[in-house]
């Protein structure tokens, strides 16, 4: 029996240690980047995008932590 819905399967990325930290850490470094980067701009739209992308970068962090 099929499950009605849309649903998007996830993706899953097989790490070790040492790639997890070193992704983590380029990953902070880019949040960093971006939130210097939200503070010098006064175009609402871009300043809106960077909001996304610090978010995603938020998520991403996040799950690499767990």
């Amino acid at each position: 029996m099929a499950v009605a819905g849309t649903q998007t399967p996830g993706l899953v990325l097989t790490l070790n240690e040492e790639e997890r930290v070193h992704l983590l850490g380029l990953l902070e470094r880019e949040l960093r980047d971006k939130h210097v980067e939200a503070r010098r701009t006064e175009t609402p739209d871009f300043q809106e995008r960077i909001h996304r992308e610090e978010a995603i970068l938020r998520s991403l962090i996040e799950k690499l932590r767990h």
